[in-house]
């Protein structure tokens, strides 16, 4: 099972509400003012490929105590309400859990 990302970036734009409960080795990047990572460039992760478990929902999911596909759909409406609030566009939607 792997999570529907869409890559809308909604979440990278809320690491700083998150990062004053991390220690420095769960999360050693910064945030601005408005809470975006600064490893967040052109609306990508400029380090996708090695970043933090609290950037990876797959392994956040290992870490919880939910059954996998509980933990997939309650991030899918987080990730939809996030850009419903961001007036991101309908394309990028999670549908459901794959």
């Amino acid at each position: 099972m792997i999570f529907p990302c869409t890559g809308c970036g909604c979440c990278c734009k809320r690491v700083g509400l998150v990062k004053p409960f991390l220690t420095e080795k769960e999360f050693p990047y910064n945030a601005d003012e408005n809470g975006v990572c600064e490893k967040l460039i052109d609306n990508k992760c400029s380090i996708y490929d090695n970043r933090p478990d609290v950037c990876n929902i797959y392994k956040m999911a290992l870490k919880s105590s939910l059954p996998i596909e509980e933990y997939y759909n309650i991030s899918v409406k987080a990730c939809n309400d996030f850009m419903d609030n961001d007036n991101v566009p309908l394309n990028f939607r999670i549908n459901g859990i794959q």
